[in-house]
């Protein structure tokens, strides 16, 4: 069972009107439709609370008959996460269309890069994570990996580090961002066929530090949720009758043995959220620190993260 995240002092402030919100939503995706002269909407289904809420916004503001809905499984993902999405489609009357990646995958050969066994090795790879962390002195793997991969040179020391470290971080990196690219390029296929947008259901806390693809979960033509922190879309699915068990289900990415974001991004959303609303409204780091409950070495982290993920944006570059 779920254990109930522990409020912050944030948590007043992170407070939202869920049908205010709702409604603005709703309105949103009706207005660009209506504006774009497109029949509906396409979205993926993951199981997953994001997903869920967009899609339960989606039938609001325009019928389940013009919302298209894909899951799209592959090797490595926890068969309860299509279980649930599978159960929210039954919720809402809808049909999705389901898709198995593996066999594309494997020719890419992205399953030849970690075993199946590899994979479904959560307790190796919590540890590995750990000791990551330890020997980094960094709270979060994920802020490691996004400035190894786009931050700016930082020196011989760094640049060593890259030589050297490269082959294994650009596995990991091939093996994750090749799943999330080609799910939403299947996504942009049945958009084409069906003549709909695409459905962006990358939230604030996760668009903040870059927690997300460019190219993959971060394409779409209309984005529902990236004003909102993680922990207010949770305010919003109760509001909107979400099934309990997505609702405090652990957001997870679903590439690697249904390993939690919070474990990757090294605090829990409710940590991350008052850190990023702290930041946004120019509080010191004592005060964030305070408040929040987070060191400031994790608030260092997170400014890290979201100054390489505005640099990320950026691209490419041009003359």
């Amino acid at each position: 069972m779920t254990r109930p995240a522990k409020e912050s002092a944030f948590s007043e402030a992170l407070r939202i009107d869920p049908a205010q919100v709702a409604r603005e939503i709703v309105q949103h995706v009706q207005r660009e439709v209506r504006r774009l002269d497109k029949r509906g909407v396409v979205l993926g289904l993951s199981g997953g609370l994001d997903s869920t809420v967009c899609a339960y916004l989606c039938v609001r503001a325009l019928g389940r008959r013009r919302v298209r809905t894909l899951i799209l499984p592959e090797r490595d993902s926890d068969p309860q996460n299509t279980r649930h999405a599978e159960q929210v489609a039954e919720a809402l009357g809808l049909w999705p269309t389901c898709i198995d990646l593996t066999p594309m995958l494997s020719q890419l050969g992205v399953h030849d890069l970690f075993s199946k066994e590899q994979v479904g090795d959560r307790r190796t790879i919590e540890v590995a994570l750990h000791w990551f962390a330890r020997l980094t002195r960094q709270p979060s793997a994920f802020g490691t990996g996004i400035e190894f991969l786009y931050g700016p040179d930082a020196g011989l020391l760094r640049r060593l580090a890259h030589r050297l470290l490269w082959r294994p971080a650009g596995q990991v990196h091939a093996f994750i961002l090749t799943k999330v690219r080609l799910r939403m390029l299947v996504l942009y296929q049945h958009a084409w066929l069906y003549d709909c947008l695409v459905v962006g259901t990358t939230d604030r806390s996760e668009w903040s530090i870059g927690f997300y693809d460019k190219y993959g979960d971060g394409a779409c033509d209309v984005a529902l949720l990236r004003h909102l922190y993680k922990t207010q879309v949770r305010q919003l699915a109760r509001y909107l009758g979400l099934p309990t068990q997505i609702v405090n289900k652990p957001s997870s990415g679903d590439v690697a043995a249904g390993l939690p974001n919070e474990a990757v991004i090294g605090l829990t959303y409710e940590q991350l959220d008052g850190v990023l609303w702290g930041i946004e409204h120019g509080l010191s780091d004592s005060d964030i620190a305070g408040q929040a409950g987070v060191s400031s070495r994790a608030i260092c982290a997170v400014r890290k993260a979201m100054h390489v993920a505005r640099a990320r944006e950026e691209l490419p570059v041009y003359l």
